[in-house]
């Protein structure tokens, strides 16, 4: 394993074709992982940390930091500070840590959990034509005020296979989080027990469950306060 430190200022760090430790330390870094299972620590300092090929283990730090990692199955921190996190076609996990995160999942099915801070949270690979097809991701907004988004003003996410893919929201929170559909989608709220997930609402668009919050019930949902249709 090869290990790769920056110094106190803005440093373009790359790693090499193994298995990498690379740490940034101060200033605002480009940290390059490149092949292998690397473990990147941007450290203090706004970030730009590129995980690419390998399964790869990645933390921000402090401050804003953007973090990407498109191939293999990935670990995302993103710590401190307003970040952007974002993977790609693998089974990944993405937690934003404190402040406001936007979290993009991207294809396979992943874990996306916010943490503290308002943040937005995606699971699916938004220039899909079929966006969260064949997919369940599993969102955890944590302590704020939290958008998931599940259509945009095109079409509804994770449609075509029946109750096999949807978004599993499982702290949904009616009275400050918001729930983000598209608009031109029939959407209504059904109660059921769902399986060993147990009693919730599913949201239907188009007679396709798209979404699933235990403990939830359709009563607590609405169109307009935590239901936003996208135009």
């Amino acid at each position: 394993m090869a290990e790769i430190l920056g110094t106190s200022g803005n440093d373009v760090l790359v790693g090499t074709g193994e298995n990498d430790f690379i740490f940034g330390l101060e200033g605002d870094d480009q940290i390059n992982a490149a092949l292998g299972d690397d473990t990147v620590v941007g450290n203090q300092g706004r970030d730009n940390i590129s995980g690419n090929e390998g399964n790869d283990t990645l933390f921000g730090g402090q401050n804003n930091d953007f973090i990407n990692d498109q191939q293999g199955n990935n670990q995302i921190f993103g710590n401190l500070g307003n970040d952007l996190l974002a993977a790609g076609a693998g089974n990944d996990s993405l937690f934003g840590g404190q402040d406001n995160d936007n979290l993009f999942g991207g294809g396979g099915n992943d874990l996306i959990s916010g943490d503290k801070g308002d943040d937005l949270l995606i699971g699916v690979e938004i220039t899909s034509p079929i966006p969260g097809q064949g997919e369940v991701d599993t969102f955890s907004g944590g302590i704020g005020a939290d958008v998931f988004v599940v259509g945009d003003d095109i079409l509804s996410y994770y449609i075509g296979g029946g109750n096999a893919d949807y978004a599993l929201i499982t702290d949904f929170s009616p009275a400050e989080d918001r729930i983000n559909v598209n608009s031109n989608s029939q959407i209504r709220f059904l109660d059921f027990t769902f399986g060993d997930l147990g009693a919730g609402v599913g949201i239907i668009a188009n007679e396709d469950l798209i979404a699933f919050l235990p403990g939830v019930n359709a009563g607590e949902l609405e169109i307009g306060r935590n239901i936003t249709p996208v135009l």
